[in-house]
């Protein structure tokens, strides 16, 4: 997995200064991104909005043109989908991030759950086990939710 993330990076992203070099900056764009991916596929309806929104919050959030963020997300899925559950991406996020970056994450998973107008149970479920995995207390976590929720319909 770390050869073909540093090997993308390498040959096909331009990494900004502050990250240029740095392998957990790429291993943390792949693990954000497989947990955009992972929210999005929650309610086994991967629509066109949430494709759009996930599009959209990779390319702007990680400064990618819309071909190399089209190529993390293909990357990120791959590496979603021979994981064995969430918690590898996770464990990196916790690792790297301090609280107000985890909670930026949740911020972003939000905007993909709403992106279809929709809360669906196991949207809502698996948030509540990623806030868990990213050991976000409950409180935290609801209070991303509702300012979500409130800038989406405002």
């Amino acid at each position: 997995m770390l050869d073909r993330i540093q090997r993308f990076f390498n040959e096909r992203i331009a990494v900004a200064a502050a990250d240029a070099g740095d392998d957990d900056g790429g291993r943390l764009r792949v693990a954000t991104c497989a947990l955009l991916l992972e929210i999005a596929h929650a309610d086994r309806e991967f629509s066109a909005q949430e494709r759009e929104t996930v599009v959209g919050i990779v390319g702007s959030r990680f400064g990618l043109a819309a071909r190399d963020a089209a190529d993390l997300i293909a990357l990120a899925d791959e590496e979603r989908r021979e994981a064995d559950g969430l918690y590898p991406f996770a464990k990196l996020i916790n690792d790297q991030y301090p609280r107000p970056r985890k909670l930026a994450v949740v911020d972003l998973l939000w905007r993909v759950v709403y992106s279809d107008g929709v809360l669906e149970a196991h949207e809502d479920a698996l948030m509540h086990r990623i806030g868990k995995l990213l050991w976000l207390r409950h409180e935290e976590l609801i209070a991303v939710k509702v300012r979500v929720k409130r800038s989406l319909s405002a």
